[in-house]
């Protein structure tokens, strides 16, 4: 991935907040399509409507369409450099947390898809990526965004707040 020097773009901004937005809906619904998962594969019947299924697979669609599109805007645009003061632990640290934010967004839409319609024995992974897989992850990018802002007091938080380039 290339790496532009002062942040990132608007469409990158947009898209990381859009992400979140969907991916806290989703977090919030989620237990119910899990019945009607259940439900529809024979398993005890649920008052919710079946149109939630249908939803839930769509908000999942723009869910993965987002964060491929924010793939290639990174590996387009790139993104800023971390701190030169920043220790390589947690240069290292970050990396790893972004690859698998990215990682587990992509891969829990797609198992989630080919659980829905091809294999229902991938319904308990897709949970546990986009719960406790994804709880931990986002749960170390709020922390280390915290901590490079109120500890090391960087500007790498609003490097998601304000675009580099409005235009792009």
């Amino acid at each position: 991935m290339t790496t532009a020097a002062t942040g990132y773009s608007a469409s990158q901004i947009h898209l990381h907040w859009t992400v979140f937005a969907l991916t806290l809906f989703m977090f919030f619904t989620g237990d119910s399509k899990t019945d009607l998962f259940r439900a529809a594969r024979g398993g005890p019947a649920t008052s919710l409507s079946p149109n939630w299924a249908a939803v839930h697979i769509v908000v999942g669609l723009a869910i993965l369409a987002a964060m491929l599109l924010r793939l290639w805007l990174r590996i387009r645009h790139g993104a800023p450099a971390p701190p030169a003061s920043e220790h390589a632990a947690l240069r290292w640290l970050a990396d790893v947390v972004h690859v698998g934010l990215y990682a587990d967004l992509v891969g829990s839409a797609l198992i989630g898809l080919l659980a829905y319609y091809l294999f229902p024995g991938l319904a308990g992974l897709h949970d546990l990526l986009s719960r406790l897989v994804l709880i931990a992850l986002v749960g170390l990018h709020v922390l280390g965004a915290g901590y490079q802002h109120f500890i090391l007091r960087t500007d790498v938080m609003k490097w998601m707040l304000r675009a580099r380039d409005p235009a792009r």
